[in-house]
């Protein structure tokens, strides 16, 4: 019995793209990453307001129904309101720990969606234009969104929400020094 060591097998960037989609980004790959629970408390913030205004309609209606002695079926219309508010607050926290990126050699790998899931990887080199956005809510948790905008145009744009202000400052910097280099190089 031999004590040798089997090396991992290199994967191809299709492969890699077919492993993010089907498992979830691994704790132990150093370059990989989820964006920041705080995320969760921020979105709920920032639908805070959509959702009391959406409830508040809901009960003036069977209010008013009450009132006006309208039909009951009346009632019936708040379901899908009720129903968009309850989902929205139930899934809030599973959509954000579905986002997740990877820092590459040569690209950075980002990962979103829970039923329909995307993967999109942009080269370093086709970078032309990276934004730090922060809102009042963001600020607040000490969040950043970082954009990186690409040569194909928005449809190939990326923004990851939900990162440490350190974190997007160093993806910035990360980016920029790769991008110069490949610019560079052609």
């Amino acid at each position: 019995m031999s004590n040798s060591v089997v090396p991992m097998p290199t994967l191809e960037p299709a492969d890699i793209e077919r492993t993010m989609l089907d498992e979830p980004f691994s704790a132990t790959d150093p370059r990989t990453a989820r964006v920041s629970p705080k995320l969760v408390k921020a979105r709920f913030l920032g639908n805070l307001a959509w959702w009391v205004l959406m409830i508040a309609a809901c009960i003036a209606l069977h209010i008013v129904t009450a009132v006006f002695a309208w039909p009951w079926w009346v009632h019936l219309c708040t379901i899908p309101v009720y129903l968009l508010v309850a989902q929205s607050i139930v899934f809030t926290p599973r959509r954000a720990r579905a986002l997740g990126y990877l820092t590459r050699d040569n690209d950075i790998v980002f990962r979103s969606g829970i039923m329909f899931r995307s993967v999109t990887i942009v080269p370093y080199g086709r970078i032309q234009d990276i934004n730090i956005d922060e809102g009042p809510i963001e600020r607040a948790y000490g969040l950043s969104t970082i954009t990186l905008k690409t040569a194909g145009g928005s449809i190939s744009d990326v923004s990851i929400p939900g990162l440490e202000r350190k974190e997007a400052e160093r993806i910035r910097d990360l980016v920029t020094r790769e991008a110069s280099e490949k610019m560079a190089a052609l």
